[in-house]
């Protein structure tokens, strides 16, 4: 399916980070009129030059800036960060006071395309290392001229799904991995901790991959205030069943899990810890424990380990698996093993049972089938509360909610992304989709 290009230009600059020192990180070299917006320039170079950054000869972030012009969207960056000896170079700057040099290259883009640039970012990043000379660009200049068409060219929902891997997500947390999407979709403060960076960042866009559509419609993910695409929805006023977009936009998806009060940073630095502590929902990632440790947080993911950890104990009963929620994760994590073999996660599937694709398949049955019980557990509800007893008709089961878990449902109807998705969604969306446990 084709994503629906951006208005203005796919690649908005590509930049140098140095790491300096007597100051920190800061912009070296630019290609790009986004640099010259304020927060662009002031926010850009510690996302881009993540903590620990010097333990890995070669790592990548992924994060979101928003800039401070008058109708503000999200802007997504990556970055592939290297170091080299000093003594290597055959032109040291004059600010060279250290053994060890610290690098990054950044491309800023306005959809989050970072699957297809990561490869092409990694080349160019290790070509300018080669040359042993920072104060030659032309490979920078080359690099941003070619990266537009080049990207244009994979600007599909298979594109924005390139780097992200459901299989090596599910194979990590397991059944643990359904926790982290009913957390998810209850908009709670989810925290992924723990290096690489980029292993931080891809399980977060992988986690959201889970959501059908979301990939595609971030555009206010960046910062809190940003609720730009919640007044533009409206309840369909027709179906078409055999249309994809037609039957999402029906269904309520994606549902709008990052607009007013939430956000969404793979990498977030100190310097954004004001935004943790002030908004109501969001998804973030850190390596700094500084991070970590702030008590706003409600769930901990650790991704070295693929644990969880409650910092809210509430939250631990309100998505904690049903019985039937177990059996169905015991068949997706069955599936993503068996099509491993000896391989590992990192390797495709050569079938399509286990596979990225198929797992999306079967999460994307999960969610729509939890939102058809949802509403046809208000709709039996409300029918009960006006004395009219609803039996059959719709082949639903009127007690498929309780293998969703009440307490969850609940907690949902409590969030404003329920409240955007039952004002644009049809009340008997049921007869359409099954109400019953996938």
């Amino acid at each position: 399916m084709l994503v629906l290009p951006p208005a203005g230009p796919l690649v908005l600059g590509v930049a140098l980070v140095d790491f300096n020192h007597l100051v920190g990180p800061k912009i070296e070299f630019h290609i790009g009129d986004i640099f010259e917006d304020a927060e662009v320039a002031r926010m850009l170079p510690f996302l881009a030059l993540p903590d620990g950054a010097h333990l890995y000869e070669e790592d990548y972030s992924y994060f979101h800036l928003v800039p401070s012009s008058p109708n503000p969207t999200t802007i997504f960056g990556i970055s592939c960060n290297r170091q080299i000896a000093a003594s290597a170079l055959l032109i040291k700057d004059v600010d060279v006071t250290r053994s060890i040099v610290q690098k990054a290259v950044v491309v800023l883009a306005s959809k989050p395309v970072f699957g297809p640039i990561r490869d092409k970012l990694g080349v160019v990043t290790r070509a300018l290392f080669d040359q042993r000379d920072f104060t030659s660009t032309d490979i920078l200049r080359d690099f941003a001229t070619a990266l537009e068409n080049s990207l244009r060219s994979q600007l599909t929902e298979s594109g924005l799904y390139m780097g992200t891997s459901l299989r090596q997500l599910v194979h990590t947390f397991r059944h643990r991995t359904l926790v982290l999407l009913k957390t998810l979709i209850l908009q709670k403060k989810i925290m992924f901790a723990g290096p690489p960076v980029e292993r931080l960042c891809t399980y977060q866009y992988s986690l959201i991959s889970l959501i059908p559509g979301l990939l595609q419609n971030l555009e206010d993910c960046g910062s809190p205030p940003l609720a730009s695409r919640a007044p533009t929805l409206s309840r369909p006023n027709s179906l078409k069943t055999s249309d994809r977009k037609s039957m999402m936009a029906f269904m309520g998806l994606p549902l709008d899990l990052f607009g007013k009060d939430a956000f969404f940073q793979p990498y977030v630095a100190l310097h954004q810890m004001d935004m943790l502590r002030d908004s109501q929902s969001w998804l973030c990632g850190s390596t700094n424990s500084i991070v970590t440790q702030q008590k706003e947080v409600d769930l901990l993911v650790n991704t070295e380990t693929g644990t969880v950890e409650f910092r809210n104990p509430r939250l631990e009963r309100l998505v904690t698996l049903t019985g039937a929620d177990r059996k169905w994760m015991d068949e997706i994590v069955k599936d993503v093993t068996e099509s491993m073999g000896d391989n590992g996660p990192a390797t495709p599937s050569v079938r399509f049972k286990g596979s990225d694709d198929y797992l999306r398949a079967k999460f994307e049955e999960y969610v729509a089938a939890a939102l058809s019980s949802i509403k046809y557990q208000s709709f039996l509800s409300k029918g009960k509360g006006n004395g009219v007893i609803i039996t059959g008709g719709t082949g639903g089961d009127s007690r498929s909610a309780d293998d969703f878990n009440p307490a969850w449902i609940v907690e949902f109807m409590k969030t404003s992304a329920y409240e955007v998705w039952d004002r644009t969604t049809d009340p008997t969306l049921f007869d359409i989709v099954e109400p019953r446990y996938v």
